[in-house]
């Protein structure tokens, strides 16, 4: 029983040193800033009124065309009265210029009360340049998909 345990031991560090090695060779992980608006559609009270976003994001390249993006955006309105957050994880296709994907969100209220919502779908697309990310966006329900929901757009830099 030991000698099995040794032997994965080792294999595991073996595939560690070899994605380690293959990180260094090439870029493989980007940290992106991203500043933008976002505003509530559906019912009544559709795009009537708009609330600032800043998205610290963290581009994992799995393979050539898709990484895993963590990110961490946070919402405010332009009294700064109060944010929401929404930690998320979201799996893009990366294509020539261009990405697009889909994850999940998680709605958090930071401001007076901490609050946590339910899962939400998030969908994106963008233009994705040498050090730009220019990125649209819904963040929406699995009840009802698309019929209310949060729209937005921002422009990011990539370090």
């Amino acid at each position: 029983m030991k000698k099995v345990g040794l032997v994965f031991l080792v294999l595991g560090m073996l595939a560690g040193t070899a994605v380690q090695q293959a990180n260094a060779q090439d870029k493989k992980v980007d940290f992106s800033l991203n500043l933008g608006v976002m505003s509530f559609y559906g019912g009544e009270f559709s795009f009537s009124g708009f609330g600032l976003t800043l998205s610290p994001q963290v581009d994992i390249h799995v393979t050539k065309g898709f990484m895993i993006s963590p990110e961490a955006m946070f919402l405010t309105d332009f009294e700064f009265s109060g944010v929401v957050g929404f930690p998320g994880v979201i799996f893009n296709y990366l294509g020539k210029g261009f990405f697009v994907g889909g994850g999940v969100v998680l709605p958090v209220a930071i401001s007076g009360e901490v609050g946590v919502g339910e899962l939400l779908p998030k969908f994106n697309i963008g233009y994705h340049g040498r050090h730009i990310n220019l990125t649209a966006y819904t963040i929406t329900s699995f009840n009802g998909i698309f019929r209310w929901g949060l729209v937005g757009a921002s422009l990011g830099y990539r370090f």
